[in-house]
């Protein structure tokens, strides 16, 4: 007896209405990171740095870190921080911090690693997201400092 072919793999077809409005999102998402940055004390050094098709949201400068690791010479400096900002509304079953895939975690420590050579960086690396929720009733933002660990990899 022939088996059945089944596709397994959901379409996942927007049409450009939905696309474009997915774009404002992630924008407005971004917008929404980046004056909470500053209003946390944070220097924004990059926002949508780019080399070839790897993207970082923002790249920031943390002075009041207390991630600074303990047994660094490199206290005081402040954490160069590594942000992927992911933007949804709330009625997404997907909460935003957990679409950074590992793809996309290895794609941001090739990328901050790429930055860090060329722009003869010192400080200690921090990678977090920043997860946005927009709802019927405002905006949720969660800010979470070391999402992921380089030593995961």
């Amino acid at each position: 007896m022939p088996l059945l072919k089944v596709n397994i793999h959901r379409e996942n077809k927007l049409t450009l209405e939905q696309r474009r409005e997915a774009l404002e999102l992630g924008r407005l998402g971004e917008q929404m990171a980046t004056k909470y940055l500053d209003d946390n004390g944070y220097t924004i050094l990059e926002r949508n740095y780019r080399k070839g098709h790897l993207e970082i949201d923002i790249i920031a400068l943390d002075p009041h870190s207390e991630f600074n690791a303990p047994y660094s010479d490199k206290k005081g400096m402040g954490d160069l921080v590594i942000i992927e900002v992911k933007t949804r509304s709330y009625d997404t079953l997907l909460q935003p911090e957990n679409a950074v895939d590992h793809k996309k975690r290895l794609n941001l420590i090739r990328l901050g690693n790429q930055y860090v050579r060329s722009h003869g960086r010192k400080e200690n690396v921090r990678l977090d997201v920043i997860a946005i929720v927009k709802g019927e009733n405002g905006v949720e933002l969660k800010h979470i400092k070391n999402a992921f660990n380089v030593m995961q990899f």
